[in-house]
Parts: C-alpha cells; sequence; structure tokens
C-alpha cells in the first residue's frame, strides 16, 4: 500500500477531565502502531502522521480501539487524508469571516455525509447573526458571538441529522493541522 499523510481527529478530547488524551501519550501510541513521523497539534486530539496501512473507516476503527484499549477513553475518531482535508480547507465557504475571526468560523466533519435533505435541513435551522453551509461531509458554521452563545442547541443537530458522529474544529485549528500536514506531504 502506498504511504499517504494522514489527519486524525479525535471527537470530544479535553485537556483534563474524562476524555483526557495526553498528547505524548497519543504520539507514542501512533508510532507503536507504525504510523511514522507522528505529530499533534493543540491539546484536543488532532494528529498527523504517515501511514502505509489502513485508512478511512479502517483506519478510525483501529485508532477507535488503540485509544480506548491503552489511553483510557472511548472516542470516535474522524480520519482524513492530506488531499481530502486540503480539498475541505479550500471549500470553506466562509474565507471572509474566517479571516476576520477565526475562531468564530468552525468545521465539523462527519465520518459519513449527510444527505442533501439533512444539510438543507440543518441550513434552515441557522438564523442570524449566525451562518452555515454543509458541504459533502462537513458542516462549517460562523458563530459571530462566539460558539457558547450559539442559538442552535444540540437538539437542532439531532432533528436535521438523526444519529451522527462528527469532530468540530474552528478555522484557527484547521489552518494548524492543514499546514502541518502539507509540510509533511512536501518532506515526503
Amino acid at each position: 500500500m502506498a504511504e499517504t499523510v494522514q489527519i486524525a481527529l479525535l471527537r470530544g478530547v479535553m485537556p483534563t477531565g474524562r476524555n483526557r488524551v495526553p498528547m505524548a501519550e497519543l504520539r507514542v501510541l501512533l508510532s507503536r502502531l507504525g504510523f511514522g513521523d507522528v505529530r499533534t497539534l493543540l491539546a484536543t486530539g488532532n494528529a498527523v502522521f504517515r501511514s502505509h496501512g489502513p485508512v478511512g473507516a479502517k483506519l478510525e476503527a483501529l485508532l477507535e480501539r488503540a485509544i480506548a484499549d491503552e489511553i483510557g477513553p472511548t472516542l470516535d475518531v474522524v480520519v482524513r487524508d492530506a488531499d481530502a482535508f486540503a480539498r475541505i480547507v479550500a471549500a470553506n465557504p466562509f474565507p471572509e469571516e474566517s479571516a476576520a475571526m477565526p475562531s468564530r468560523v468552525q468545521a465539523t466533519l462527519f465520518k459519513t455525509p449527510p444527505t442533501p435533505e439533512q444539510g438543507r435541513a440543518f441550513e434552515a435551522l441557522v438564523r442570524p447573526p449566525e451562518k452555515g453551509k454543509v458541504i459533502g461531509d462537513v458542516v462549517w458554521l460562523v458563530h459571530p458571538d462566539g460558539v457558547s452563545a450559539s442559538a442552535l442547541r444540540a437538539s437542532d443537530w439531532t432533528s436535521a441529522f438523526g444519529k451522527f458522529v462528527g469532530a468540530a474544529r474552528n478555522w484557527n485549528t484547521l489552518s494548524k493541522i492543514h499546514a502541518a500536514a502539507q509540510e509533511l506531504a512536501r518532506a515526503g
């Protein structure tokens, strides 16, 4: 299998508490699993690495099992290769807002894409001053007053999408992950 640069986003990681995953432990685990040039970014569960092994859902399942068995918390993991991640970043429908307030633009990457009907239903729930757009397997949101002030509730997400698994990151974090993945890909 050809070598690829992979990005793993752990869902719900917190620097302290129940879903704590120390990034040093995550790097060691990924290296022990045979992945190369492992890098973690921030303390919220973002990893970039080289892989000759499984991709997509198989890689997600492998990482979820290994994290639960060796580090502790049972977490969902969303994986994209560097090319897919680059397409996600390039498709940002809110470039002006991302430049002006990068911590308030959020992308939630779903494990599996919602249907177009689900995407439209969710977009209809977004009210100004917030903005939202579903593109493929990513839900983009602008929260001008911050995520905590959002009028969107968990029930809005489930009413539109039903049961889903996604990992949310703000534009600052997405940009850092993308830069690290591109650097690793160029170092080839």
